[in-house]
């Protein structure tokens, strides 16, 4: 803290973020007051300085690669300053958007710098977009009113945030069944097993589906798998109808629509011995009438 000059006073400033010019004072005033009244002025302003209000509240849980909207209210800045810890961060903290980028008390450009407006705040983090990336496990976001790291905050106004980050879902899942079951199953063209079966941790893409069962007719589909998405590919197999042993009629060949009749079967010639036969009675016979 800065205290007077020599007297008469020409200006006070406070860490708090507050400065008194003697041109808001008449000089003549100004001359009036002594250094220990000026000093029990500011310390009244650093017990009113700056009060904070954040719209969230307890701890935030996320994705990473989410979007975490940030935001509050604070009295009398105009700029506040936003750094992150948490795992993998410098241990005084980092900014927002570089995990990798430690921040320096007193440089205000090693920070998250955000504009207030009618006492408001707002910063959307995009976790996804963060130079050096962020690992899961819990963070915290520091809003400060002045450009200070994590190990110089005493005395200074500021808020917490704390944030939990999940690690981010980077694949699917995908379950097959069939009715009935144990169909073979092929997943782009690789037998991948017999349903029903649930898939895990398949990569995000397209996927051609072939179930196959002896009797049935042959299924085939596809799907598109994102991450994070919990698929069914359900079939109902249809049976292989079975060929008809119904006897059948020689059909009657016809010509142009009339019927031809079928040939008659054949006489079958007599045989030498009932031909020897019929003689040797025809010569009896007629031997009797003579």
């Amino acid at each position: 803290m800065n205290g007077c000059l020599t007297p008469p006073c020409e200006f006070f400033s406070i860490t708090s973020p507050f400065i008194i010019p003697a041109a808001i004072l008449p000089s003549m005033e100004i001359k009036k007051l002594s250094c220990t009244l000026v000093k029990f002025l500011a310390i009244i302003l650093i017990l009113s300085g700056p009060l904070f209000g954040l719209t969230s509240a307890g701890t935030i849980t996320a994705t990473i690669g989410d979007p975490i909207p940030l935001n509050g209210t604070v009295q009398l800045v105009d700029t506040v300053y936003l750094f992150v810890t948490g795992p993998g961060i410098p241990v005084n903290g980092a900014r927002m958007d570089n995990s990798n980028a430690p921040v320096v008390t007193g440089d205000p450009g090693t920070f998250t710098q955000v504009m207030v407006e009618n006492e408001r705040w707002a910063y959307n983090w995009n976790t996804g977009r963060v130079s050096g990336g962020l690992a899961p496990g819990s963070h915290t976001v520091y809003v400060s009113t002045q450009p200070v790291a994590a190990n110089a905050l005493a005395g200074v106004t500021y808020a917490e945030i704390d944030i939990l980050l999940k690690a981010a879902v980077m694949t699917g899942t995908l379950e097959v069944v069939t009715d009935p079951g144990d169909a073979e199953i092929s997943l782009n063209g690789k037998y991948s097993g017999n349903s029903p079966r649930v898939f895990k941790s398949l990569a995000p893409g397209e996927y051609a589906i072939r179930l196959e069962k002896q009797g049935y007719i042959t299924e085939n589909g596809s799907i598109t798998l994102n991450a994070g998405d919990t698929i069914q590919f359900r079939r109902s197999l249809t049976p292989i109808s079975a060929p008809s042993t119904a006897r059948t009629s020689t059909p009657v060949p016809t010509v142009t629509g009339e019927e031809i009749p079928l040939p008659p079967p054949t006489t079958a010639p007599l045989c030498t011995g009932m031909m020897i036969a019929v003689l040797i009675m025809a010569c009896l016979f007629f031997k009797k009438r003579t």
